[in-house]
This record gives C-alpha cells, sequence and structure tokens, in this order.
C-alpha cells in the first residue's frame, strides 16, 4: 500500500481523472488544491517529484514542457 498525503492524493485524483491528456500546471492547481489560475510556484513540481518516487513505474506521470503534466495512458 503506499501512503500519499493530502495533497498528493488530490493531485493524483486529477491527473487520473485526465489519464492520457496533458493538465496544465494552473488547472492542476486549481483542481487539486483550488489555487487561482496563473500563481506561480515550485509547489506543483516538488508534489509531482514525490508523487512519482512514491509511485515508481506502477504510474508514468510526464512532464510536458511549459504547459503542464501528463499521467500515461
Amino acid at each position: 500500500m503506499i501512503h500519499l498525503t493530502r495533497q498528493e492524493q488530490a493531485l493524483f485524483s486529477v491527473l487520473e481523472q485526465n489519464r492520457g491528456r496533458v493538465v496544465p500546471r494552473e488547472e492542476l492547481m486549481e483542481q487539486a488544491w483550488g489555487y487561482p489560475g496563473g500563481r506561480s510556484t515550485r509547489t506543483l513540481d516538488v508534489h509531482i517529484q514525490h508523487l512519482r518516487k512514491k509511485l515508481g513505474t506502477t504510474q508514468q506521470i510526464e512532464t510536458i514542457y511549459r504547459i503542464g503534466y501528463r499521467l500515461a495512458g
């Protein structure tokens, strides 16, 4: 069993609901945490890094440079 924090779970949930689709950074932050769009922060990058480490290769989270992230389908 993999233990995710509340924020990691919210982020993964948004990626899972949009599997295969590139989710822009602003949309991820807004849907997962309620942050207003356009807010620039490294928080998202850090949580993605933690998710990747915890999930290993079972779920591949792809970075789409300067746009957002995608959960591989």
